[in-house]
């Protein structure tokens, strides 16, 4: 008891450290525009219009579930408290890494904390920390597979089997790249597992592993076939071979020590074929990425990479001099991991970089703050939520919004006469298409160049009317 205490407040204090770099990046400008979604969506169903209908996926389910009971619990904070859970997975994910390293690889407590210190201060690690919690649960997700695909090859025992199906339940309900991380995995499993489980039986093998993963994922088509939404949030972006170029090249830069430890122990099939089944997942999973590209920015696709790197340094082999190559190994790939960010990353990813430098960057949020100090005092203004998650963020609540839902804003996009006091809208002359639902109803808007609304409010990308009752037809 005494034990678990102890790792719990350790816990606590490592998830509290991981704040620091999150709220250094922020004080300079930076926000991901995933934790901007996903505090808006919090903020929406727990302080929004109680007759709100979300029409946007729910997927991925696990962190936002988690992120809406600790919007309920706090009552709402000037803290995005995505960053908040997104530390606690960081946290957990130390704390985890520190133990296995010290128990199951028999590190002395110096080199463990250093293996897991130079681990957390790598480039990537850190830009997935402020991506959001959908992002640190996926590496859980991958570190739990990673860690159990190599013990069913050396132990092949039950609990290693479930920490293989735990990994990819964790992975696809996290994030929509964790859904072709699972799909990956296929292969890989095979690559790694016992020749005996495999005689036996095949199927049975592979059923147990997938069956959590499957049973989860139709369920959740289910829902969304009922709700009438689509399963992804995000849509899927036009493949690109220079794209997944980058994505390798991204991987490669995190697998330094992988790649030792598969070298060194190459001649041994029984941990270097498990090994290569991690490489081979991480591969899989970019190609899968460029056919149905979900995730754009080629650094988070190979974030997942970062959860084989303990697992790689455990079968670290045992010498009077073992944490110094590690060591050299993952300063070269942290060094590596920061030029991937700058020259590889997507836009997201070098504002990141220049705000971890120091250097100011404009995030959404910033941006639509004037606009929401205009309205925070306004009632009954027609908004589209859903598509403004940067505009609610700011504003931090969404009660004086008419939204999804209320047959008054569903009027308004039937053509129907307008309800409310005022509307917003978000112009974008950059977007090829109008993601503002209200704008594509009310298209006149846009140049106000219509008679039933009065403009109060211009930046040019934010424009405010005051419905106009006497303009009405």
């Amino acid at each position: 008891m005494r034990d678990l205490v102890w790792k719990i407040v350790l816990w606590l204090l490592v998830s509290a450290a991981m704040l620091l770099p999150i709220a250094w990046v922020e004080g300079h400008g930076f926000l991901s525009s995933a934790t901007i979604q996903m505090w808006a969506k919090a903020i929406v169903l727990t302080d929004g219009p109680a007759v709100f209908r979300a029409t946007d996926a729910f997927f991925p389910p696990l962190p936002f579930a988690i992120a809406l009971v600790m919007q309920v619990v706090s009552g709402g904070t000037d803290i995005p408290l995505p960053h908040v859970l997104s530390a606690a997975v960081g946290g957990l994910l130390a704390v985890a890494w520190y133990y296995n390293l010290i128990n199951r690889a028999a590190y002395d407590r110096v080199s463990a904390v250093l293996v897991v210190l130079l681990l957390v201060l790598n480039p990537v690690f850190l830009r997935s920390l402020s991506e959001g919690p959908s992002m640190m649960f996926l590496i859980l997700g991958a570190w739990l597979f990673f860690r159990g695909l190599v013990n069913i090859r050396l132990f092949g025992t039950a609990p290693d089997m479930m920490k293989v199906a735990l990994g990819l339940l964790v992975a696809t309900m996290s994030h929509e790249l964790g859904v072709l991380f699972a799909l990956a995995t296929l292969p890989a499993l095979v690559l790694a597992a016992r020749p005996s489980l495999l005689l036996v039986s095949p199927s049975g093998y592979l059923v147990s592993m997938f069956f959590p993963v499957v049973a989860a994922v139709l369920s959740l088509f289910f829902v969304s076939a009922v709700l009438k939404t689509d399963f992804f949030a995000v849509q899927l972006l036009s493949p690109d071979s220079a794209w997944a170029g980058a994505t390798f090249l991204a991987i490669f830069c995190l697998l330094p020590v992988p790649l030792m430890v598969i070298f060194r122990l190459f001649l041994q099939p029984r941990f270097s074929m498990p090994l290569g089944g991690m490489l081979l997942t991480l591969v899989g999973m970019a190609l899968l990425n460029r056919v149905y590209p979900v995730e754009p920015d080629p650094v988070l696709v190979a974030a997942p990479a970062l959860g084989a790197i303990p697992v790689a340094a455990r079968w670290w082999t045992r010498t009077s001099l073992r944490s110094t190559p590690l060591a050299a190994l993952m300063v070269l790939s942290a060094m590596l991991g920061g030029w991937a960010l700058g020259t590889l990353g997507a836009p997201e990813s070098r504002a990141w970089l220049q705000a971890a430098s120091g250097q100011m960057v404009t995030n959404p949020v910033a941006q639509a703050a004037h606009v929401a100090a205009f309205l925070r005092d306004r009632e009954e203004v027609l908004a589209d939520v859903e598509r403004h998650p940067d505009l609610v963020a700011a504003l931090g609540n969404a009660s004086n919004f008419i939204a999804a839902g209320d047959p008054a804003y569903d009027r308004v996009l039937f053509g129907g006469r307008p309800a409310g006091k005022f509307v917003v809208i978000g112009v974008d002359e950059n977007d090829p298409v109008v993601r503002d639902r209200l704008l594509r109803a009310l298209p006149r808007l846009k140049n106000n160049n219509d008679s039933r609304f009065d403009l109060v409010y211009d930046t040019g990308s934010w424009m405010v009317y005051r419905v106009n009752r006497a303009g009405d037809t």
